[in-house]
């Protein structure tokens, strides 16, 4: 193997490695001095979904969230849920894929995915702490085309970077407490 392609897979490697994908829910990167300010957030959620046009009798949604939070407050990421009804028997209700971006409080949302009782949908949403309001089109069927919702979860607001924290690099290499001085001005050996 060349040494120039052993350096590029080298370079690559480190780099996924401080890639925010593998931070969880600490958000933090795993090779010192690389870091950019932004947390990852994974997590498992829980909610009540009531579809407006659909009587007062909630859905069940539990769902996987992956957001990342720079240190302005931008915010963006995935979300992978499913709903069921559990009132009066157990229906499934839809799987949903989504995308959303916005600030740390407030996001907006848009996905689709599989209803399994009216086939293929196309929804948006805005999603604020602990709640969400959306709205579904599903375009292969003739009534009721749009379907108008709001949910309660347990996805509260998300952390951004704002600590101070020395970002040098420990001088021994080990004790992250063992900086080199202060100010990191000098080189790490």
């Amino acid at each position: 193997m060349k040494p120039i392609k052993l350096s590029k897979l080298t370079l690559v490697f480190c780099s996924f490695l401080s890639s925010s994908a593998f931070a969880g829910g600490g958000g933090y990167d795993l090779i010192p001095g690389t870091a950019s300010g932004t947390l990852t957030d994974n997590r498992i959620y829980a909610g009540l979904k009531w579809t407006l046009n659909e009587g007062i009798k909630p859905h069940a949604v539990v769902g996987y969230r992956h957001a990342r939070t720079e240190s302005n407050g931008n915010t963006d990421g995935g979300d992978l849920s499913i709903s069921a009804k559990f009132i009066d028997g157990f229906q499934l209700g839809k799987l949903r894929a989504k995308y959303f971006d916005g600030k740390e409080k407030v996001q907006g949302e848009v996905g689709g995915g599989y209803d399994f009782t009216k086939g293929l949908f196309a929804g948006v949403g805005v999603h604020a702490p602990y709640s969400l309001i959306g709205l579904d089109l599903h375009p292969f069927i003739t009534e009721n085309k749009f379907e108008p919702y709001i949910q309660l979860d347990t996805i509260k607001k998300y952390n951004k970077n704002d600590s101070t924290t020395n970002t040098c690099v420990p001088h021994n290499g080990i004790d992250p407490g063992a900086w080199y001085n202060e100010t990191c001005t000098e080189p790490w050996l």
